[in-house]
């Protein structure tokens, strides 16, 4: 009788890996990227945690009722990379928040861009990396254009 040599079951194991690690970021389809939605509101808390970091935030509406809204961003990793801390919002502050409203829940949107009352913008690290790159393009252009 043959016995299964290991190596066997680490294609099925990887596979059904990268699926588990796929489904995870279905964040893309709970969000609508093709929209951009700003509002204007006030912080409650922040959770900087992994996979995913939640603003929470109230916004109040055109009839002066507050509602409850949630940001959500990269994870605390992430973020933490790029200068963000647990206790970088206070409760109360004011900010305008611009991202990408949720296709599945009423108040929730996906982070671009934060604006705090000074005008300081804080900008979702994927944007900002692109925004990086495509700054770093176009100065390779201008030098090899001299």
């Amino acid at each position: 009788m043959q016995t299964m040599k290991p190596s066997i079951l680490i294609v099925p194991l990887a596979v059904f890996l990268t699926a588990i690690a796929s489904a995870h970021h279905s964040y893309r389809v709970i969000y609508d990227f093709s929209k951009t939605e700003t509002i204007e509101a006030s912080v409650v808390r922040l959770e900087l945690v992994n996979p995913h970091a939640f603003l929470h935030v109230e916004v109040t509406d055109a009839n002066g009722e507050t509602q409850q809204w949630v940001i959500e961003g990269p994870g605390k990793l992430a973020l933490a990379r790029r200068g963000w801390t647990d206790d970088m919002f206070e409760a109360g502050e004011a900010l305008t928040i611009v991202g990408n409203p949720s296709t599945t829940a009423d108040n929730a949107i996906w982070l671009e861009k934060i604006v705090r009352a000074d005008g300081t913008e804080v900008i979702d690290p994927l944007i900002s990396d692109a925004l990086a790159i495509e700054e770093d393009r176009r100065l390779r252009i201008q030098r090899a254009r001299e």
